[in-house]
């Protein structure tokens, strides 16, 4: 089961948002070639459920990637008014 802690701050701001989180890896590509995941979280399902699984942490429904590790992983909300995002702190995973 993949570890996730989520702050106050980031759970009550996706609660606003309609209480759903994608947890999943965005590739990122070197200056030299190679790639790398890196866990990224975002408001809201993703588009197509195959290939993630549902949990409930903290009150909200959460689309774990299963291409990610165990963790664990830390969610926090950034930012300032509209331009707030949410971050996460975790291992990298292999693409």
């Amino acid at each position: 089961m993949t570890e996730i802690d989520i702050s106050a701050a980031a759970r009550d701001w996706v609660a606003e948002q309609g209480g759903v989180l994608t947890l999943r890896l965005s590739t990122r590509h070197g200056c030299c070639g190679g790639q790398a995941g890196v866990p990224v979280a975002e408001p809201g399902a993703p588009r197509d459920a195959a290939g993630y699984t549902a949990v409930e942490r903290d009150g909200l429904r959460v689309f774990v990637a299963d291409a990610l590790g165990e963790g664990p992983y830390r969610i926090e909300l950034e930012g300032l008014f509209r331009w707030r995002r949410l971050s996460v702190a975790g291992a990298m995973g292999r693409m």
